[in-house]
Parts: structure tokens; C-alpha cells; sequence
């Protein structure tokens, strides 16, 4: 595959993100105000896995970590569970500087999509669920 192949491909698949990422602005918005406004109040599901075992789940956290993140509580969001911010900075990035390159506002280019960004992703997910658990049963501290 020549060079050109391949960056044609790579815009190709920056395309199909960014047609996904505005489904996804747009659906995660209706969502997330419908369940900001009329479920968290009632009924906020516990994790199951921590129900049953006692031990915290590589998700736990990520609820409350989102609803933190969109009433603008940054910090407690990233206790609550890290990957919900590092997705909101890449998303955030991404569809960004996709919009302006695509604006063609000055000289600026739009993130590529590298398999890293996943990488980075389950180490920040692993990482979580470790430390998270280690201060359950080495410290008594419920998160």
C-alpha cells in the first residue's frame, strides 16, 4: 500500500469518527439530561458485582464519575473514576480540532486516531480498579 493509500484511508476513518462523535453529541445529550433530570434523582443503581462480592468493579465509579464531570465537578470525577475524564479531554480534542480543520481555520489539522488512545484507556481502567481496591482492604476506605 502506497502513501497515499494510506493517508486517504486514514481520512477515511477520521471522517467515520467524526460522523459518530456529532450522533454521539447529539444522543448523549437528549440521554444524559433525561437521566440527570428524572432517573439519578429517584434511583441510582448499585453495582452488582460490588453487591455480591464486596470487591469494586473496573466500571465502578464511572456513574457517578460522569454525573461529577457534567455539573462541572472536575476533580471529583476523576476520584470518582479517571477514564470518564480522559475520555471527555479526547473527545473533546478530537471533535475539536476536526471541526476547525474541517472549518479550515488557519493552519490547524485534526487529531489523528492512534491505537494508543485505547492503550492508555484500559491502563487508566486497570490502574483504577487496583488502586481502588487496594484502598478498600488495605485501608478501609470505601470509595
Amino acid at each position: 500500500m502506497d502513501i497515499l493509500e494510506r493517508d486517504h484511508k486514514s481520512k477515511d476513518l477520521e471522517t467515520q469518527l467524526y460522523k459518530a462523535g456529532m450522533v454521539a453529541i447529539f444522543i448523549c445529550g437528549i440521554t444524559g439530561y433525561i437521566y440527570l433530570q428524572f432517573i439519578v434523582p429517584k434511583y441510582s443503581p448499585p453495582c452488582a458485582l460490588f453487591t455480591l462480592t464486596g470487591i469494586y468493579c473496573p466500571g465502578c465509579g464511572g456513574t457517578r464519575a460522569a454525573e461529577a464531570l457534567l455539573h462541572g465537578h472536575i476533580f471529583r470525577s476523576l476520584w470518582y473514576h479517571p477514564l470518564v475524564l480522559y475520555s471527555a479531554v479526547m473527545f473533546a480534542g478530537f471533535m475539536g480540532t476536526q471541526t476547525l480543520a474541517r472549518l479550515h481555520v488557519g493552519r490547524i489539522k485534526g487529531w489523528k486516531f492512534h491505537n494508543w488512545y485505547l492503550w492508555v484507556a484500559l491502563g487508566v481502567i486497570i490502574i483504577n480498579w487496583i488502586v481502588k481496591n487496594i484502598l478498600l482492604f488495605g485501608f478501609g476506605i470505601a470509595l
